[in-house]
């Protein structure tokens, strides 16, 4: 299967518009005037009707396109090679972000914290289980979708074996999963049920980003992707109908339609620009700019908005997030994800070489 070029354009610029949003979130909040963002919202954003719907967007296509990716991943895979390499993927740069921010909130440093932090503050935010666990400061709040992905990996990994016997039968279990979870779990009046709430109201994105990749690699029929893909619909909706909570996006079905299309379209892009070096540099640092840019935009503008205007520290802010992201990718992310495959490969040279020693010793015993 080629390498889906047109992907990596599409995590760019759903990268750019959650950072975006959060940036404009942080200038509204604060009573700013942005005059850059106003011609924006009056030129583009508002007659495309993204003006509310910047981060949602980019966060659902990331979820669509995660589930693309992951889909392919599971072919080649293991179960447990395939959470193995997950887990070194997400976890040693969200534990280097968080254990960032919890410093600088520790010095009074304003990154997006709000309230004083202790220890077992950094604890659940290492783990995720700030999002389940009453009075809990969140150091890192993007991290919400970590827990959505989370729970993805591990269906998909339960049913890596069927998935290859039976492709139809995985997104059965997904519809069926859903609308039970939905069923069972109503209350969101604590921070556990409320996360669950989230969690199953997000996962049917990422199953649908699951067919459209069982389709793309001729495992499962186009109509009874598009079959599956329409009761993933029928449970966003009736998700988004029974709580008043979650999601809270307006038109959340109908834009997940328009991603999903949007997706599909782009898997078919190859060539130029989106094949070139640059794109597929940029596309492998976007996780490090989604888990660091609220931080970073946090911290500058605060520095900054009041002496130097709004449009200069967003200008500052955004080379900031990528110098911070780049360096985090450089010497957090890769050396892990190197280490860990040396290692994978290590253990599987050992095991082919291990035969070889045995027939070696046996005929030297003859």
């Amino acid at each position: 299967m080629r390498y889906l070029h047109g992907l990596d354009a599409l995590r760019i610029v759903a990268s750019v518009m959650v950072v975006y949003d959060h940036l404009h979130g942080w200038f509204a909040s604060g009573g700013q005037r942005w005059r850059f963002d106003e011609n924006l919202d009056a030129a583009v954003l508002g007659p495309l009707r993204l003006d509310a719907l910047m981060g949602a967007f980019g966060i659902c296509t990331f979820f669509v396109v995660s589930g693309v990716v992951i889909t392919h991943a599971a072919f080649r895979e293991s179960p447990g090679r395939f959470v193995a390499r997950r887990a070194v993927r997400i976890v040693p740069l969200l534990w280097a972000v968080v254990l960032l921010v919890w410093v600088l909130a520790v010095v009074h440093v304003p990154a997006g914290v709000t309230g004083p932090v202790d220890v077992r503050d950094l604890l659940t935010n290492l783990t995720l289980t700030n999002f389940f666990v009453p009075n809990q400061t969140g150091l890192d709040l993007v991290t919400w979708t970590l827990a959505v992905q989370i729970a993805y990996y591990l269906f998909v990994a339960a049913t890596i074996p069927l998935l290859r016997r039976w492709p139809w039968l995985p997104p059965a279990l997904a519809v069926t999963v859903v609308s039970v979870l939905l069923s069972v779990v109503h209350d969101e009046s604590t921070p556990a049920t409320h996360m669950l709430r989230v969690i199953i109201t997000f996962l049917p994105i990422l199953f649908i980003g699951q067919l459209v990749g069982l389709a793309r690699l001729g495992r499962l029929h186009p109509l009874a992707a598009l079959a599956y893909g329409v009761l993933q619909c029928l449970l966003l909706a009736r998700a988004d109908m029974t709580s008043d909570l979650t999601p809270a996006i307006p038109g959340y079905t109908r834009m997940v339609v328009c991603i999903a299309l949007l997706v599909i379209v782009c898997c078919r892009l190859d060539g130029g620009l989106v094949a070139g070096r640059w794109t597929r540099g940029v596309a492998n640092r976007t996780y490090a700019v989604f888990l660091v840019h609220v931080p970073v935009l946090y911290v500058t503008p605060h520095l900054l908005s009041t002496t130097t205007g709004t449009t200069l520290a967003f200008l500052i802010a955004i080379v900031a997030t990528a110098v911070v992201a780049d360096l985090l990718y450089r010497f957090v992310e890769v050396p892990c994800v190197r280490w860990y495959r040396k290692w994978e490969n290590r253990g599987r040279n050992s095991a082919e070489r291990a035969p070889d020693d045995l027939a070696g010793r046996v005929e030297a015993a003859r």
